[in-house]
């Protein structure tokens, strides 16, 4: 059915799209970015037909399946701010990160999945149908950053694993979030995480849809009583949310060398995209920015991003 339904509504013959899928692997363009913490992460940016096929599978399908309340990356309405403010009024955090989470998804899982999903649901998909989106998803048989399916797709895998971490950090009285690779779960109480960093450990071991890995250097209990850094965001010890002063004197210095006109070519962009998140991330020092060097000028220096996406 599926695949009948991309021939009727895409105008492709059924040969060329089951061609497509068979030659996946080699329609991506791959190269690399700086990560924050040092070393280079692999992007690979599929090409324009495969990313339309992408697109239709994640409207006509993905979209059926459901996502955990808890998973808040990826999702309509939620952003940064929406995840850090579910554990603002806490006061002890246990953050976890799961190593090379797209790459842990393989067209094994994506067939598990969706077999499971659709029979549940009552989908209809043929076995070649689901052999179609396990292949067309993937690079060389695992998901990939860079593909828009990989976050749609991974969020509505990793439902029971959600699930899972939910009652049982409920019933602990605990806040739990993921939000893409990264999971956060807090306690007003101290000494109450420590049962749950096990629990997470063998629920990633034992996930069905997925080859998870906890991160372990990258694990850490962090307390009210210092800042608090959620998803790039601070959570002060007073609760409150912010991007954090160090950040935030960065901006301020970009945008006066801007409306100067001294900053350099080379970091314009990297002006307009702080001042952007700054709105959506910290609106009260965003309108600080405003009443400080005018709403003009940031309108001038947002609508500029606009233009440029």
């Amino acid at each position: 059915m599926l695949i009948e339904n991309l021939e009727r509504e895409s105008g492709l013959t059924r040969s060329q799209i089951l061609y497509l899928s068979i030659t996946a692997s080699k329609r991506y363009k791959i190269y690399t970015i700086p990560k924050r913490s040092g070393g280079k992460r692999v992007i690979a940016h599929p090409s324009r037909a495969l990313k339309a096929v992408h697109r239709w599978i994640c409207s006509v399908l993905i979209s059926q399946f459901p996502v955990h309340q808890c998973a808040l990356a990826y999702k309509k309405g939620t952003n940064i701010r929406t995840h850090a403010s579910q554990h603002a009024s806490s006061k002890f955090t246990l953050r976890m990160d799961f190593v090379n989470f797209f790459p842990s998804f393989s067209a094994s899982h994506i067939q598990r999945f969706i077999e499971d999903l659709s029979n549940k649901l009552d989908v209809g998909l043929s076995q070649q149908d689901i052999d179609f989106v396990a292949s067309i998803a993937t690079r060389n048989g695992k998901l990939t950053i860079g593909a828009p399916l990989s976050p749609a797709l991974t969020n509505a895998m990793m439902y029971e694993f959600d699930d899972r971490l939910f009652v049982a950090a409920s019933g602990k009285e605990l806040v739990y979030t993921r939000y893409a690779d990264d999971i956060f779960i807090s306690s007003k109480r101290p000494n109450s995480l420590e049962e749950m960093l096990d629990f997470v450990l063998a629920e990633s071991i034992q996930y069905r849809y997925a080859k998870l890995k906890i991160n372990k250097k990258k694990t850490a209990y962090l307390s009210r009583r210092y800042r608090r850094s959620i998803t790039g965001l601070t959570i002060t010890p007073e609760g409150k949310l912010s991007i954090g002063r160090k950040r935030k004197r960065e901006i301020k210095s970009l945008v006066h060398k801007y409306i100067l006109g001294s900053l350099p070519q080379s970091e314009v962009d990297r002006a307009r995209g702080l001042v952007a998140f700054s709105n959506d991330a910290d609106p009260e020092f965003f309108w600080s920015l405003c009443e400080k060097y005018g709403h003009a000028n940031l309108e001038k220096l947002l609508r500029r991003l606009e233009k440029s996406i």
